[in-house]
């Protein structure tokens, strides 16, 4: 079962690049155990700070990603007692500020890059080689790297630290909106990855989604070993969810039905062995026989070059980009458990449990 839960998220997330060349930063913090434990002591001697469960949680979190560049680690105890909010209405006010300001660059960025995208994503006539550049081009992967820089991201970090998924569990589910969004604030600053690495994931997502949009199967020009035609004409489906989805169509069709589902299958077959003949890829001009995998153009068989391994060099982008990230994520150091506990927010166990119940279920077998 983790084999497969492995594989299908390899698959959905196939959007990342190779590790750039240039050097990155460190990733390792220089903050000590010691120095840590004493910013901590120290601050513990106002009176007037309570939450010392916080309070530790925070100068933790902010010593994680803390690196050579933003200071020594007597700049950064500066930084903790200069910048730990300890009035509660002061740091209700922080938040407020904070997610007004957070809320108008994710949106602004947003639709920039939606905009950016738009000649890839839509219809827009002919794609050119500057519609692929501007798609891939991350109109936010700087801005982390600018609020580390400017220290707003450690003031963040400092006041709203981040809480794991086992801990948001814990918590009480009395409690309020604005508790819960402030404990929310503390995702946005879980990890420190360099500039580069995610212009480069960006790039590589903007590749594969490239691929798989342009990868299409002209159905009314496939054949059977007969000869015959079992699909429409000028019927062209994407290689991937168009042919899942034309599968699914036909289970309530007891004529033609399983005939359609096979050659299907024999198709997906093909384009996951690789041996798909590149020439029958967005082609309306010959015709193919998927299950003796012959081709033919104007009538006789032509010999034709399978695909390159194009499709499987997509995962390979993934896992070296998601590898190099790793190290920049002192919460979650690899990419499977940024996965389930930052983006998709349920625990890994908990989902082999689903997959496990449902493909065990009687109601599936019959």
């Amino acid at each position: 079962m983790k084999r497969f839960l492995i594989l299908l998220f390899a698959g959905f997330s196939a959007c990342t690049s190779p590790t750039p060349e240039k050097a990155v930063p460190n990733s390792n913090p220089i903050i000590s155990e010691m120095t840590i434990n004493q910013i901590i002591d120290t601050l513990k001697l106002n009176k007037e700070i309570k939450d010392f469960d916080r309070l530790a949680k925070g100068v933790k979190h902010a010593a994680s990603l803390w690196r050579n560049e933003d200071g020594s680690a007597t700049d950064f105890a500066i930084f903790c007692k200069k910048n730990y909010i300890i009035s509660g209405a002061e740091r209700e006010l922080f938040f407020e500020k904070v997610s007004k300001n957070l809320e108008s660059i994710y949106g602004h960025f947003n639709k920039i890059t939606l905009d950016l995208k738009e000649n890839i994503d839509l219809n827009n006539g002919p794609t050119l080689g500057i519609d692929k550049d501007f798609s891939a081009y991350s109109v936010g992967a700087h801005l982390l790297d600018d609020l580390y820089s400017n220290k707003i991201a450690f003031a963040i970090a400092l006041n709203f630290p981040y809480y794991t998924l086992e801990e948001k569990g814990k918590f009480d589910r009395l409690y309020s909106r604005k508790a819960w969004a402030m404990v929310r604030l503390g995702d946005i600053f879980i990890s420190r990855v360099p500039a580069e690495l995610q212009q480069a994931a960006t790039k590589a997502e903007t590749d594969a989604d490239i691929y798989i949009s342009g990868y299409n199967i002209e159905m009314g020009m496939l054949r059977t070993e007969s000869g015959k035609q079992i699909f429409p004409d000028k019927m062209a489906l994407l290689s991937h969810w168009n042919l899942r989805d034309e599968i699914k169509s036909n289970y309530g069709d007891n004529k033609t039905g399983k005939e359609n589902q096979e050659m299907i299958y024999k198709i997906m077959e093909r384009i996951i062995n690789q041996d798909i003949p590149e020439k029958v890829i967005n082609n309306p001009l010959v015709q193919w026989a998927p299950f003796s995998n012959k081709v033919f153009e104007n009538g006789k068989e032509i010999t034709c070059t399978f695909e390159p391994d194009r499709r499987y060099q997509q995962i390979i982008n993934n896992f070296s980009a998601a590898k190099a990230i790793d190290a920049f994520n002192p919460e979650m150091n690899t990419f499977i458990s940024r996965k389930f506990s930052a983006e998709m927010e349920i625990p890994q166990e908990e989902v082999e449990a689903l997959f496990d119940g449902y493909l065990r279920s009687p109601q599936l077998a019959r």
